[in-house]
């Protein structure tokens, strides 16, 4: 794995595990996690079958 894969594995990862928070404190609902997400993995270039989603 190269660094620029990691680094965006790593930041995408991050901003999830915060994002996550929000839905656990119901800040969001799961649709709007849905999306989140979706757009988060496409900004990092994650694939939608990845393991790290």
């Amino acid at each position: 794995m190269n660094s620029d894969t990691f680094n965006a594995l790593f930041r995408h990862q991050l901003v999830m595990t915060w994002v996550r928070s929000l839905l656990k404190r119901s800040l969001i609902t799961k649709a709007e996690y849905a999306k989140i997400d979706t757009r988060i993995a496409q900004k990092y270039g994650i694939s939608s079958c990845s393991i790290f989603r």
